[in-house]
């Protein structure tokens, strides 16, 4: 939204409700896209690297219902949206849908809530994680000896919400289970087979609104239902399972039996089954790329920010409005699809990403609204289509002002100019040209040509409501080159409208120049030549010829770059301002501003101005910040939008990096490292076929080339240029460079020796994609050894510690096994599992180690002696960097109980899962880990002893 300040408006007038109502009838919530296959590389990388971040709470949400980002945890699958308020005793699970748009406002409408009273546990210690790699919210509520804990998701393949409960210890507990309208007030409710059903609307009494009906039932344990509510009630070491159907008119006609069939006879293996589904959806997503760096806090941005990406998007739903499917009130804007670069920036994060399946949800409200563009711009003496600023589903608005603005259409075309260009998908263009067309057509007509063939935009406001005149918007020149370069491009891969091609060249070739000023003895950009000059608001109205439109890079005449540069550098509100940073960085990295500065602030952006769900926030907008560090980190990285690919274009001298399968124009997935300020290797996967063009990374040499792996000579010049075919692989590697010595460099993860890097989380459920054990069944010599301790059964070599799959599990299917067998007067042993000495965990002041382990007794294994306790004495254990020892540190579990192994014998509970957690901190605070351990220690201990641990976690 172009503004100084966020202001609510007032709605417009409701035009074509019956358009909204066609629309909702056109969307199925069973097509649901999959990721396409990945490189194995990229994939292994991508899903080890997601695997490290997390968001945690360990105090309830604060900002619920304010209309703008939410701080809750977050889920979603493109259509649902979940977030999770309050505390168990009374939890508030927040839903929101795509296609809940109200007829009459033509505003999105929270669809309803679920909320969960556990009201035996008020108290209880708050502990609630946002597992981004596998799309789910975990919460661990402890009051006393008694634990409950949590798993919650939105599946990825079908509108059902779920969450698990599992109850450790005391007795049993009372679970209330209510439903409500979107506004918390009792919805209309009935009964069927098992389920309790909620019936809502998005106005009470609105003419075509669409219903939706939240059908919910548990299984496992005991229910009832009375009213709009579920009783369940839970005796300890138990589980159950809340699953809840959400469908919509929108979905189907029959909306009421589809929700209802959804959830009336799952059973809980049907569970596990949607959420392996789930699971490998998710996987398959952080499969399609990578990026790895030293800053932590950046990569975390990255990876949460295509977290929300991924949960608000999806093929074949409804396109997300500004605030994503994260609708818990009224919503500011009306949560509309704001067109002046509020809608078109969340979607750029799918390009360089390789997501592009995620904009599919784009184009469509966009296409719908033509009918109503042509007739507003002949309203307005014009051709083509003139949009509002603020469109809705279906070719409905609900702000119907122009705001002054004429760059509205050509603002929409970009993320479809941007897409082409990088995919080259003939079929795609085909779609969208003829939108793009009708744009064209009206600035064919709409601009002015003066007697030197220079064309001119009059009357267009760079912001909102800025009083004519108003004369060169270099926001809307840079936008009509973008469009008039993608006409060309399309009309000719598709081989329509050659007489037209010509008119569009010139325009492209001789629209008025971008307006400069001078200002603070730089010379720098103007947002008009008439009219508004230097703002330095929070927008980047000045800069965004640059991005999103393209016209301004490292291949620019010098003097444009040193201009764009200035403005960056001139643009000091835009760094953290309302509206700029979802294009800022980008283009401050397109026209090689400072690389150190422009990480610095992303840092800024990926700590200070992010919440724990990873949501970057502002007052400019919501979802339009998944744009911030995914786009800001890919320009960085890579290049390509001159159609010259460069890696590393704007990076920091001396700080490594990696990626893996960037997205570049023409259709190119880019690979490449960076280690000791030397380029190891280029991988160009060509999908599309044509001519590969490269800076060459390595000044006045001439690197190797390798074909599908097949030597193929080598190249020469500051710039390669070579020819491929469709699904032809093309390495680059500094002369001499084996291709089995690039193979085993994109196959490492990032080197960071030397660098100073740290990470700043750890988890690992030990499922794949997770990080997995660099060490099985290995003493930590150097960390503690192992005396007295040989293996359980003769089969055993010594003292394990491995995974395991389908023996025990807390969550998944895998869990790490850990036995020995004792004798003697002080039997240890100390075994290293995960080695995080190449990105040391560093622990501040407020990390915080959690971990399941569930000890066995002679009741679950054999290998146990009947009535030992051995199995208790063992503990997940650190070495720092420094040497020390977690277990030495005098750190303590959340009973106070010390982390030593020894003095965890008889304060856990066998044969079921026991939850501990240790503040770091309070004793190691500032150490950094270099490996986990764990550890068995039990002096005059006897016998074999066996157990598990899972979902280990350090944030």
């Amino acid at each position: 939204m172009r503004r100084t300040a966020p202001a609510r408006r007032t709605l417009g007038a409701a035009t074509a409700a019956t358009m909204v109502a066609a629309a909702l009838t056109t969307v199925v919530t069973t097509a649901v896209a999959r990721p396409a296959a990945a490189d194995p590389i990229t994939a292994n990388q991508g899903l080890a690297t997601v695997a490290k971040y997390q968001g945690v709470w360990t105090s309830p949400p604060t900002h619920l219902t304010g209309g703008d980002t939410t701080d809750a945890p977050m889920m979603g699958n493109g259509d649902v949206g979940v977030a999770v308020g309050g505390t168990i005793a009374n939890q508030t699970f927040y839903l929101g849908k795509n296609d809940f748009w109200s007829a009459t406002s033509h505003a999105i409408r929270p669809l309803g809530r679920i909320v969960v009273s556990a009201a035996g546990l008020t108290g209880s210690s708050y502990n609630v994680v946002q597992d981004i790699g596998h799309a789910e919210v975990r919460g661990t509520y402890t009051l006393g000896g008694q634990t409950l804990t949590t798993t919650s998701w939105v599946d990825a393949n079908t509108d059902m919400f779920v969450t698990s409960f599992s109850l450790t210890g005391g007795s049993a507990q009372s679970i209330g289970i209510t439903l409500q309208n979107g506004s918390g007030g009792t919805p209309t409710v009935s009964t069927s087979d098992h389920d309790l059903d909620a019936d809502v609307v998005a106005d009470a009494g609105g003419s075509g609104d669409p219903r939706a009906r939240i059908a919910a039932r548990t299984i496992g344990q005991s229910q009832t239902v009375a009213g709009n509510k579920i009783t369940l009630t839970m005796q300890p070491n138990t589980t159950s399972t809340l699953v809840a159907g959400i469908v919509s008119s929108g979905d189907s006609g029959s909306w009421q039996s589809a929700a209802d069939s959804m959830v009336d006879t799952l059973t809980q293996q049907n569970v596990a089954d949607h959420n392996a589904s789930h699971r490998s959806w998710w996987n398959g997503y952080w499969s399609q790329s990578y990026v790895q760096i030293p800053d932590a806090d950046v990569e975390k941005s990255w990876y949460g920010s295509l977290y929300l990406l991924g949960s608000v998007s999806r093929t074949g739903k409804y396109a997300p409005g500004l605030w994503g499917n994260w609708i818990t009130g009224a919503m500011n804007w009306n949560g509309d699809y704001h067109t002046n670069y509020n809608y078109e920036a969340p979607f750029y994060a799918a390009l360089t990403t390789n997501h592009i399946a995620q904009m599919d949800a784009y184009d469509q409200p966009v296409l719908d609204w033509t009918i109503r563009g042509q007739q507003l711009a002949q309203q307005n003496g014009f051709s083509g289509v003139l949009y509002t600023v603020g469109i809705s589903p279906g070719g409905t608005s609900a702000d119907t002002s122009l705001h002054n603005q004429k760059s509205n259409a050509a603002n929409l075309a970009s993320d479809m100019v941007m897409r082409w260009e990088q995919t080259r998908d003939t079929t795609y263009a085909a779609k969208v040209y003829p939108y793009l067309k009708q744009v064209g057509l009206f600035w064919q007509n709409y601009l002015t040509k003066d007697a030197s063939g220079t064309y001119t935009i009059t009357n267009d406001a760079p912001q909102e409501d800025n009083a004519y005149p108003q004369t060169n918007s270099t926001l809307s020149l840079g936008l009509v080159h973008l469009l008039m370069q993608g006409l060309v491009d399309m009309s000719t891969a598709l081989g329509q409208d050659a007489g037209t091609r010509a008119t569009w060249q010139d325009i492209d070739a001789h629209l008025a120049a971008l307006p400069t000023m001078s200002r603070n003895g730089q010379t720098v950009f103007r947002e008009t030549s008439t009219g508004a000059d230097f703002v330095n608001d929070g927008n980047d109205i000045d800069i965004q010829a640059v991005y999103p439109s393209g016209q301004v890079g490292l291949d620019s005449a010098a003097t444009l770059q040193q201009t764009a540069r200035n403005t960056v550098d001139q643009l000091t509100a835009a760094w953290h301002g309302g509206n700029a940073p979802a294009t800022f960085y980008a283009a401050a990295a397109r026209v090689g501003y400072n690389a150190a500065t422009v990480l610095a602030n992303l840092r800024t952006e990926a700590t200070a101005n992010s919440y724990p769900n990873m949501a970057i926030h502002h007052s400019g907008g919501g979802i339009e910040n998944i744009n911030v560090t995914t786009s800001g980190l890919d320009e960085m990285l890579l290049q390509s939008f001159q159609h010259d690919i460069k890696v590393f274009p704007d990076w920091p001298s001396g700080t490594n990096a990696k990626y893996g399968d960037l997205l570049a124009d023409g259709g190119f997935l880019i690979s490449s490292s960076l280690a000791g300020n030397s380029v190891q290797y280029v991988r160009a996967v060509s999908q599309k076929g044509g001519t590969l063009t490269l800076t060459n990374p390595w000044p006045g040499s001439a690197p190797q080339v390798y074909r599908n792996g097949a030597a193929a000579g080598t190249a020469s010049g500051s710039r390669i240029t070579l020819s491929t075919s469709a699904g032809e692989t093309i390495t680059l590697a500094p002369p001499g460079t084996s291709y089995a010595t690039v193979q085993t460099e994109l196959a490492q993860p990032l080197q960071t020796s030397g660098t100073g890097a740290t990470s700043s989380s750890f988890a690992s459920g030990l499922e794949s994609g997770d990080p997995q054990p660099a060490w099985l069944d290995t003493v930590d010599t150097a960390g503690g050894n192992v005396s007295g301790v040989t293996g359980i059964t003769s089969g055993a070599a010594g003292p394990e510690t491995s995974p395991r799959s389908g023996e025990q599990a807390h969550t998944g299917t895998t869990a790490l096994m850990y036995s020995g067998s004792a004798s003697g007067t002080s039997p240890h042993a100390y075994l290293k599992v995960f080695d995080l000495s190449g990105a040391p965990l560093a622990i501040g002041t407020a990390k915080t180690l959690g971990y399941w382990i569930f000890p066995q007794s002679n009741a679950t294994t054999p290998w146990v002696l009947a009535g030992s306790t051995e199995s208790e004495c063992v503990a997940v254990d650190m070495v720092f960097t420094d040497g020390s020892t977690l277990r030495d540190s005098g750190a303590t579990d959340q009973n106070g109980n010390g982390i030593h192994p020894a003095q965890q014998c008889g304060r856990l509970t066998l044969d079921t899962w026991n939850h501990v957690t240790v503040n770091l901190a309070a004793h190691d605070a500032n150490k950094q880990i270099d490996r986990i351990l764990v550890g068995y220690d039990h002096p005059g201990g006897s016998g074999g002893y066996r157990g598990y641990v899972d979902d280990l976690t350090v944030n």
